[in-house]
């Protein structure tokens, strides 16, 4: 839930001087990867890539940046991003801005930072243009990719660009609370003279993997509550030979189309909202489990009665921890919580996994679920920045009362709505 009160960040612009002057940036766009070939590579302080196509020259420099960068993003890395571009867009085009250094003695740059964005004309009502780093449906986190010891050059850089192509305002939503990024963010701001504001914090589950399972489970969870669990585990066991398996995915292909097969049998497959049911959706979680399987960053975990899997979960690992993404099970088995009890048996492989330190849950915040048996939390912020434009003190103050104003309205939509249902249930 968003609380504005106990996380003021609006710095009144009444007390401050007037932003600094940006240099003017040299920019250059690629269209398509072919455009990279037919022409002399670009050399420019930003290069914006208007297609996933134009990623492809840039895949290696981008990963490079995303094993060094300050805080990890799974998403951002080359082949996500670009599966992302052509499978997941929606809302309007989507920009990635490449931010490098200035040139060396030889004419060399670092590649400093990796923003992807959107562009938006209008705001809660107001007819302005807006740029935000680019989230979609998948979308887990959206924290930039910048590198280790230049995290504010690269923002510094990005930003000079959004004042120099007239946006009005900035918006980055869902990234870290404790992370680097929204330090660097901050100082950047304020040597520039620019007010933000932050307009969005919530908690998810999060697991700190320094204790094996039966550990950590004693530690968080009572007593009670973990003898009612073995209990499930027990007389599921009575039905089958039971199992517990972690693994990177084995024969990914068989692996996958369980998966499939299993979240597409219970309610997303009624719903529709199924991956197997979504050829773009599909394609994009298919070229994740592929590329982190062959980077040796995919983890995958189930558990098999019988040799068919009731419960299967699907994690990415980045930087030195995971983001635990999917999961499916099997609804006939839902009387033996199998979701619960295969994100309690995980604990113990994530421990024992010398790649992982931290888990992040990706789960909504207040998860009925994973809220009970993973105990820590990983807060996200969203912060709208403002940039050199005359208005955008104003707009970024407005933007906080008015983001106040629809989250209220929200709740009070929501309440309406659950006491409409009960008078109708009881009718």
């Amino acid at each position: 839930m968003t609380d504005l009160q106990r996380h003021p960040h609006f710095l009144s612009w009444s007390r401050r001087p007037a932003p600094m002057p940006s240099v003017a940036l040299s920019v250059s766009v690629l269209s398509h990867g072919a455009q990279y070939l037919l022409d002399s590579p670009p050399n420019s302080d930003v290069l914006v890539l208007e297609s996933a196509d134009a990623v492809t020259p840039f895949t290696a420099a981008i990963d490079a940046l995303a094993a060094s960068a300050v805080d990890s993003n799974p998403l951002f890395g080359s082949s996500a991003l670009a599966s992302a571009m052509e499978h997941l867009q929606a809302g309007g085009p989507v920009n990635v801005a490449l931010v490098w250094s200035e040139p060396s003695g030889d004419g060399t740059r670092i590649l400093l930072g990796m923003f992807p964005y959107q562009q938006r004309r209008g705001y809660l009502g107001l007819p302005i243009k807006v740029w935000s780093i680019w989230t979609h449906i998948h979308s887990f986190i959206a924290t930039p990719l910048v590198r280790m010891g230049h995290e504010r050059a690269a923002i510094r850089r990005f930003l000079a660009f959004a004042d120099q192509s007239g946006a009005t305002m900035v918006r980055f939503p869902l990234f870290e609370a404790e992370g680097a990024f929204g330090p660097a963010l901050a100082d950047v701001l304020a040597d520039r003279c620019l007010p933000f504001v932050e307009t969005g914090r919530h908690e998810r589950a999060f697991l700190k993997a320094d204790l094996d399972g039966e550990a950590y489970l004693a530690a968080h969870m009572r007593k009670k509550k973990r003898k009612e669990y073995n209990r499930q585990w027990n007389r599921l066991a009575e039905t089958g030979e039971l199992r517990f398996e972690a693994h990177d995915g084995g024969d990914l292909d068989s692996w996958l189309a369980r998966f499939f097969w299993l979240e597409r049998s219970g309610w997303k497959g009624k719903r529709g909202t199924a991956l197997a049911e979504r050829p773009n959706e599909r394609e994009f979680f298919e070229t994740m489990c592929r590329d982190a399987r062959a980077a040796n960053r995919f983890h995958a975990a189930e558990i098999v009665l019988d040799g068919k899997p009731i419960a299967m979960l699907a994690s990415f690992v980045a930087g030195s921890g995971a983001y635990s993404f999917k999961i499916a099970y099997d609804e006939a088995y839902a009387r033996f919580s199998p979701g619960a009890l295969l994100m309690m048996k995980v604990i113990g492989a994530f421990h024992d996994d010398p790649r992982i330190q931290w888990v992040d849950s990706c789960a909504i915040p207040n998860h009925p679920m994973i809220d009970h048996i993973w105990a820590e939390r990983r807060a996200m912020r969203e912060v709208n920045a403002a940039t050199a434009h005359k208005w955008s003190p104003f707009i970024v103050s407005y933007s906080a009362r008015a983001t106040r104003l629809v989250e209220r309205a929200w709740v009070l939509a929501r309440s309406i709505y659950h006491r409409l249902r009960k008078e109708v249930e009881r009718d």
